[in-house]
């Protein structure tokens, strides 16, 4: 947190005029330099509690960023973006160029957030370079479970050491962090947008400021049920079962993969016996069972996961290949922190019964799991150690919500399978909810999901043209 620096930054609001905000404003901002090159941009911070049940102890920054509407003289209440993970940057210069360009800002506001304990808003010390190096050495289910154990401890210590409560980083603290920068802002309501576990985010801040919501999008549903690797490890084989059905069943695909599952099995088998040694950036990085599960598990997010994963796992049978070779570059960005993903997942989503033998006996049940599921079985077996704080079955339960609420779920999805979709909308009096025929975790045909969902903002409670959506039909 030493490299951040803690100060309550005030930057004077942009009039929706032709008048723009000074140059001198956007400078007092210490991120300047990501932002895009148009005068309609102004950022800031709002400083808030590292725990807000206790609104005099320490205070932790709140980095924000708003993307004024193209047609300055809107009426329209803006839309805040809920970044997934629970750990991915939303203030990067990637994200903030995709959302300035994007249909969103027509008529509207964008505002962007880093969650607490990411990217500027008084992140977390990240251990990307120390996991990943951990992923890239050949070594059993087991010693990475040692390794990894090892890891987390010494980073809790760390953290201690720091004065870091990490038990304060979760949803639900999380959520009023939001709260504070509605209220910050002053716009009159505010639309919510959030992506996977900013779906979960997205909906905790529903539930505590209703008033101050017009209308709430949740793409990819992460509700706060069930259990972070048991639910993850359900939702592999599941989403593995239905590309596989799908390779079946459609002529091409079987046409050139026709022993696919076989392939698979095959292939995951024979990284038992012998990982592959692939050669990433002059880097050294061996793939062995538990990583080609994670691997194929990883491709399942993408939007051509259908046609993506036979190629992959022929890749894995061949001994690699710029497809996998790609993957494990991808894999271990600066801009995100698993640290965050950790503490929220340890709060909400971990169960310490579930035990190493518990967890066996979910992997006999599943069909499609030769091997331990890698990063994620060896980190969960020891979350315990992170910190002692976890929420309880009742304040992880959704509140009936009056809130206009927009679900869209993609039936291939690996992580947020259309059962969640299902989940949200037992409590949603006003929700509406559109399984999609795509893969991928979140993504798909983004030009008719961006319409649907401006119309949506725009007439909450009117009737929705979704025609351009391509339903998924049982």
């Amino acid at each position: 947190m030493s490299n951040f620096r803690l100060g309550f930054i005030v930057l004077t609001a942009v009039m929706i005029s032709c008048q723009h905000r000074t140059q001198e404003a956007v400078l007092a901002c210490d991120f300047q330099s990501i932002l895009p090159t148009g005068n309609d941009v102004e950022c800031g911070y709002i400083m808030v509690p590292e725990n807000h049940d206790q609104p005099d102890g320490k205070k932790i920054k709140i980095a924000y960023a708003v993307l004024h509407a193209r047609d300055s003289t809107t009426k329209a209440y803006p839309v805040i973006y809920l970044s997934g993970g629970p750990g991915g940057s939303a203030i990067s210069e990637r994200t903030l160029n995709s959302w300035y360009d994007d249909a969103f800002r027509e008529n509207r506001d964008v505002i962007l957030l880093d969650q607490r304990g990411i990217g500027y808003s008084s992140a977390l010390p990240n251990m990307y370079k120390e996991l990943y190096s951990i992923m890239a050495r050949d070594v059993s289910a087991e010693e990475e479970q040692n390794l990894i154990g090892d890891l987390l401890a010494g980073y809790s210590q760390m953290c201690k050491d720091r004065q870091i409560d990490l038990s304060n980083y979760n949803s639900f603290q999380n959520a009023r962090d939001v709260g504070a920068l509605m209220d910050h802002l002053g716009y009159g309501k505010y639309n919510i947008y959030g992506v996977s576990y900013g779906t979960r985010l997205a909906r905790v801040t529903q539930d505590l400021f209703p008033d101050k919501l017009n209308a709430v999008i949740l793409n990819s549903p992460n509700p706060i049920q069930g259990d972070m690797l048991v639910d993850r490890l359900k939702s592999y084989s599941l989403a593995l079962s239905r590309v596989f059905d799908y390779c079946n069943k459609n002529p091409e695909c079987h046409a050139a993969n026709p022993s696919l599952e076989e392939d698979y099995f095959k292939a995951i088998n024979a990284m038992k016996e012998k990982p592959l040694l692939l050669n990433i950036d002059g880097d050294s990085v061996y793939l062995n069972a538990q990583d080609g599960i994670f691997f194929v598990r990883r491709l399942l997010y993408g939007v051509n996961s259908r046609t993506d994963i036979p190629v992959l796992i022929q890749e894995f049978l061949q001994g690699g290949g710029p497809l996998i070779t790609d993957l494990v570059r991808d894999e271990y960005a600066d801009d995100y922190n698993f640290a965050m993903w950790f503490s929220v997942e340890r709060h909400e989503m971990f169960d310490s019964n579930n035990t190493l033998e518990i967890v066996s006996q979910v992997y006999d049940s599943l069909p499609l799991l030769p091997a331990k599921l890698g990063l994620f079985q060896a980190a969960y077996l020891n979350l315990g150690s992170l910190h002692d704080s976890g929420a309880d079955a009742q304040k992880k339960a959704f509140q009936l919500s009056s809130v206009p609420t927009l679900i869209t779920v993609n039936q291939f999805d690996p992580v947020t399978p259309p059962e969640n979709g299902r989940i949200m909308m037992a409590t949603l009096s006003q929700g509406q909810l559109f399984v999609l025929d795509e893969g991928g975790h979140g993504g798909g045909d983004m030009e008719c999901k961006d319409r649907v969902m401006i119309d949506f903002m725009d007439n909450p409670h009117g009737p929705l043209d979704a025609s351009c959506l391509n339903v998924y039909k049982e």
